[in-house]
């Protein structure tokens, strides 16, 4: 640093002031709060906030995001202190990673697939062609539309989806080569192609194409549905192994929705709506598509939020309880960790409610500490003066928008695990003493909860009286080590202290359940439990943590 004059009391004042910017960038955090008024943009908000602090040399996945757009310098800004991986794609990002050499982690997307599919009648000339049996058809040869579009064929052949996965990772090739480094994590935004048969019947849906018919005929398998999962796993396997093909080095891939199930076996008709996850995993064990399962997780969205019932079903229908389902299941097949795509909600839907800072804070401390190693942070607010504002960083007033806020939560979360990582790559996620209750329909799995001692209330069903969790509490423990991370989450209600038993080495554990969760390090020694909360500051997790 340049010495100052210290001549003048101006001198002495920008000498302190550079210490102390000096210091509050040592530990990324703001060295004073600004101030928000009507004029203050996204960007505003974001700086803003106080940072959190990531714990260095960390392997967590970067964070990803999934939503209509921000400004270039509100990305970067996110890169640079939240723990977001760099989304090279967008205004020249990757222009700014070429310039930053190793400071990032980058991210790359692949949307529109639909369009190779839509193709069939050469309505996109720019993209490359698929073969002919690429798609449903029927006896005669004519391609089967739905709604005015083609139908994938569960038969269709490796050759298409290499013609897709080749042409996304020749783009993502050039990317790798203006930046001047690999790409870290790859976005299938999914939801194309080959599709669940929903309200159909598979036999009657795709048994129409001759092809296909005499295909699962041959296939080994009397199911259906499994026929329908083996090819979906096939098809976008080889659509990511061409794509990486043409890259670096192998990025890690996720694929928007693959999952064992949030919702599976909750009803009978679950399997019309979800792919046989099982499939989707090779003979050692190992993902043929998605690096790590990668469920949804939108608040009220698709379930009720942090607490309730689906009321026909009779069973706990909150975000938490689906998230332990896919969890508990996909470990069942040997996979330990997720990447959930989350949303604390978003404007525009009627009806659509919108998650409170602090238990959306709570939930994804859960979903941590259940397995998440790195979410994607999904926002769908695509018109209007609230995305003009986001995309544009135009004045948006006093108040944080939702998008902005639900990004520092997240990276807030991410910044704590990465000082508990070692409890996540070393340790594994306690079953608790319960099944979980989506079980009538599927086999059964371990609820991956301890109940907390008197933290339920009954809301009524169809069925009758249905038992909820007010207080939710989730433990790993370090293989061969009495060593436990124990989070306590108050999903319903203010903050208390709760009661529950983990190991009876542990005893009767007393915790203090927050609306933003709490996170302890339980220790069993000479006899001795000892218990370290490590987020004393809910909201700001690493407010007291060193990097």
């Amino acid at each position: 640093m340049k010495k100052l004059h210290l001549g003048s009391m101006r001198s002495n004042i920008c000498s302190a002031l550079s210490f102390a910017m000096t210091l509050a960038m040592a530990v990324n955090t703001p060295i004073y709060a600004q101030t928000l008024t009507s004029q203050s943009t996204p960007l505003d908000h974001l700086k803003a906030a106080p940072r959190p602090v990531f714990k260095k040399g960390n392997t967590l996945l970067p964070l990803g995001q999934a939503h209509c757009g921000l400004s270039k310098d509100t990305y970067i800004e996110l890169a640079n202190y939240w723990g977001y991986g760099l989304p090279v794609q967008k205004d020249n990002l990757a222009e700014v990673a070429q310039a930053n050499p190793g400071r990032y982690h980058l991210v790359a997307g692949v949307g529109e697939v639909y369009r190779f599919y839509d193709n069939y009648d050469g309505r996109y000339p720019e993209l490359p062609k698929l073969p002919p049996n690429t798609w449903l058809r029927d006896t005669s040869g004519k391609i089967i539309l739905s709604g005015g579009r083609p139908i994938v064929s569960p038969a269709a052949p490796n050759e298409a989806f290499q013609i897709i996965g080749d042409y996304y990772g020749k783009s993502i090739r050039q990317l790798e080569i203006t930046a001047g480094q690999a790409i870290k994590l790859i976005q299938n935004q999914g939801e194309t192609g080959l599709w669940v048969p929903l309200d159909n019947d598979p036999a009657q849906l795709y048994g129409q194409d001759p092809q296909v018919k005499a295909d699962f005929n041959n296939s080994g398998l009397n199911d259906w549905f499994a026929y329908i999962s083996r090819n979906k796993a096939r098809q976008e396997g080889a659509l990511k192994q061409k794509l990486l093909s043409n890259l670096q080095s192998k990025s890690t891939y996720s694929w928007y929705q693959e999952q064992y199930g949030t919702e599976r076996g909750r009803w009978a008709g679950w399997s019309w709506y979800m792919f046989l996850y099982e499939h989707f995993i090779d003979s050692y064990k190992k993902p043929i598509v998605s690096d790590y399962t990668a469920p949804e997780m939108y608040y009220n969205f698709h379930n009720s939020g942090w607490t309730g019932i689906e009321y026909n079903s009779a069973v706990p229908w909150d975000a938490l309880t689906q998230a332990l389902n896919n969890i508990s299941g996909a470990i069942s097949l040997g996979q330990k960790f997720t990447y959930p795509w989350v949303s604390m909600g978003w404007e525009g839907y009627t009806g659509q409610p919108i998650s409170s800072p602090d238990t959306f804070m709570g939930m994804m401390k859960t979903y941590y500490t259940a397995g998440a190693i790195g979410s994607v942070g999904g926002y769908f607010v695509c018109g209007g003066p609230i995305w003009e504002a986001l995309n544009y960083n135009k004045p948006i007033g006093a108040t944080t928008p939702t998008l902005i806020r639900q990004l520092t939560i997240q990276g807030h979360a991410h910044a704590l695990f990465s000082h508990l990582e070692e409890y996540l790559r070393k340790g594994d996620l306690l079953p608790g003493p319960n099944l979980h209750p989506y079980q009538s329909w599927t086999k059964l799995l371990p609820a991956m909860e301890f109940p907390a001692e008197g933290q339920t209330q009954q809301v009524e069903s169809r069925w009758g009286l249905v038992t909820i969790r007010t207080a939710r509490v989730l433990a790993r423990k370090i293989s061969g080590e009495d060593r436990w991370l124990v989070t306590a989450w108050a999903n319903v209600g203010s903050d208390r202290d709760v009661k529950v038993k983990i190991d009876s080495k542990l005893g009767t554990l007393t915790l203090r359940a927050r609306r933003a969760g709490s996170v302890y390090v339980v220790k069993y020694a000479n006899g001795l439990v000892q218990k370290t909360l490590i987020d004393s500051d809910a909201m700001n997790p690493t407010k007291f943590l060193s990097p």
